[in-house]
């Protein structure tokens, strides 16, 4: 009796030794390469379960094997993990493998993300997964809206090309918008830094009350300031490091091609951002030049308010949105 005793305290002390889930991705498509499939699957299952042992354990610090993990792709998702500590709560994912431009891709891994600091929780997200040909892994970002993901258009305004092409374009241009998406996050400026052009034009709207007058009505009203790249990465140095968390998702993406520059593309999104201290909800449009596909460049970032005026309900006209027409490139 004991010694049965003992074995089943053994076994509860090996349970509560290991809490956390480990976790299994299976390939259910997409590759037909045997070896290239068991390799991404056991990427995926290694990492996702360190980053379960180490957020039951509370470390401050992620460490994967090299074989799994390109040495940049660890580097940046230790620092997503420096703001954000996520735990993967399935023990087996089944999704299929898409091919890129530089490998593969898997999606919809899903996360609960918790505040590095504190106890926020930051809610549900979902991960994608970007693999070399080698089935190492090269990137980590949180996806945008999944549900988005399978019906998001890309709308021409030319002649339409072949249909291969066009996919391969969206997901090359939905992988910048997700690892921009990302870079808040992470409070990446490196990136940021990059990824902004050295002339780009920043606009942000604000809503302001305007008095009455003999030639307009009182009320509300959205102001434009512009900013240099440089002053809104001062800006943005600031609200990162007085705040624990920066949460941002974006809830809609459309995609413009530009009618006559090949490679330029107007990017909307409907953003939300939340911190600890302040949140707020708009659209943000985006002018993306891929004519470098390897360095691809934001020429312009505005963002205006959802609403004028919320206490009645009163939303920014979808047409007062910018789009690509209102800027001369």
């Amino acid at each position: 009796m004991k010694k049965l005793l003992f074995l089943v305290l053994i076994a509860f002390c090996s349970m509560a030794a290991q809490a956390y889930n480990e976790v299994r991705l299976v390939i259910n498509g997409g590759i037909s390469n045997p070896q290239l499939k068991q390799q991404m699957q056991q990427a995926v299952s290694v990492v996702m379960t360190e980053i379960n042992r180490s957020q039951e354990q509370g470390l401050a610090k992620l460490s994967f094997p090299a074989s799994c993990i390109s040495r940049d792709a660890q580097a940046a998702l230790n620092q997503l993990w420096q703001n954000d500590r996520m735990r993967c709560v399935e023990e087996e994912i089944v999704e299929r493998v898409l091919t890129t431009r530089d490998g593969y891709q898997v999606r919809g891994i899903p996360l609960i993300v918790n505040s590095a600091e504190g106890n926020e929780e930051l809610g549900y997200q979902e991960a994608v997964v970007n693999f070399d040909k080698q089935g190492v892994i090269q990137s980590f970002y949180y996806t945008i809206n999944p549900e988005l993901y399978s019906k998001l258009r890309m709308d021409q305004m030319r002649n339409k090309r072949y249909e291969v092409s066009d996919i391969a374009e969206r997901m090359m241009i939905l992988d910048y918008v997700e690892h921009f998406r990302t870079s808040y996050n992470q409070k990446d400026l490196k990136f940021l830094r990059q990824v902004f052009s050295d002339d780009a034009l920043i606009i942000t709207g604000k809503v302001v009350q305007v008095r009455k007058s003999d030639i307009s009505p009182a009320g509300k009203k959205v102001i434009y300031t512009t900013q240099t790249k440089q002053q809104y990465l001062d800006n943005l140095a600031r609200a990162f490091k007085t705040n624990s968390y920066i949460k941002v998702s974006f809830d809609d993406v459309v995609i413009v091609e530009h009618p006559t520059i090949r490679g330029v593309y107007g990017v909307t999104v409907h953003q939300k951002w939340n911190t600890a201290r302040y949140s707020d909800e708009g659209y943000v449009f985006m002018v993306w030049d891929f004519r470098n596909p390897d360095m691809p460049q934001i020429h312009v970032r505005t963002w205006q308010p959802d609403f004028i005026d919320k206490a009645r309900g009163q939303r920014l006209n979808p047409n007062d949105v910018f789009t690509l027409s209102d800027f001369d490139l």
